[in-house]
C-alpha cells in the first residue's frame, strides 16, 4: 500500500493574504502587429494559479520565499496553498540547482574521474488549480527546456 504523508492534514492557521511588493517603473513598447499577442501574454501570465510549495527541512531553509519578476517580488509561504500569478510559478519553475558527484568506473585507474550531474527544482511546488487548458503543457515546456 502506498500513500503520501505530506503534512495536508495538520491543523493549519490563518490565512494570510500576501500580494506583490515592490513597483515596475518601465515600459515595454511593443509594435501594432503584435500588440494583440503580447496582450494575450500578459493576460496568461497574470492569471491566478492556486499552488503549494513543499516545506524543506532542511537547516537554514527560508518558511517565506520570494520569487522576483521585472522587480516585483511575491512572498510565498512554504507549506500552505496560495494563488500567486503564473509569472511567479515560471520563476519557481526555472529556479533550479545543479550539482555533481565525482565517481571513477574503475578503481584501478583514479585518473579517470567522471562529473555527474543532477539537477533539481529549488522549491518543489504542486499545482492545484490553473483556470487555463494550456496551463500544464506551458509549465511542460519550462521544465523541458529548463
Amino acid at each position: 500500500m502506498k500513500f503520501e504523508v505530506d503534512g495536508s492534514k495538520l491543523p493549519r492557521g490563518k490565512s494570510i493574504p500576501l500580494g506583490e511588493i515592490g513597483k515596475s517603473d518601465s515600459i515595454d513598447l511593443v509594435s501594432e502587429n503584435d500588440f494583440i499577442k503580447d496582450a494575450e501574454m500578459e493576460a496568461f501570465m497574470n492569471q491566478e494559479i492556486q499552488i503549494l510549495v513543499h516545506s524543506d527541512r532542511e537547516k537554514g531553509s527560508l518558511d517565506v520565499i520570494t520569487p522576483m519578476v521585472n522587480g516585483v517580488n511575491q512572498p510565498i509561504i512554504r507549506g500552505r496553498k496560495q494563488y500567486i500569478k503564473r509569472k511567479y510559478v515560471e520563476a519557481l519553475a526555472r529556479g533550479t540547482h545543479t550539482g555533481y558527484e565525482q565517481s571513477t568506473a574503475d578503481a584501478n585507474r583514479p585518473e579517470q574521474i567522471q562529473m555527474n550531474e543532477r539537477t533539481t527544482i529549488c522549491y518543489p511546488f504542486t499545482v492545484y488549480d490553473d483556470p487555463s487548458p494550456y496551463g500544464k503543457q506551458w509549465l511542460d515546456n519550462i521544465l523541458a527546456t529548463g
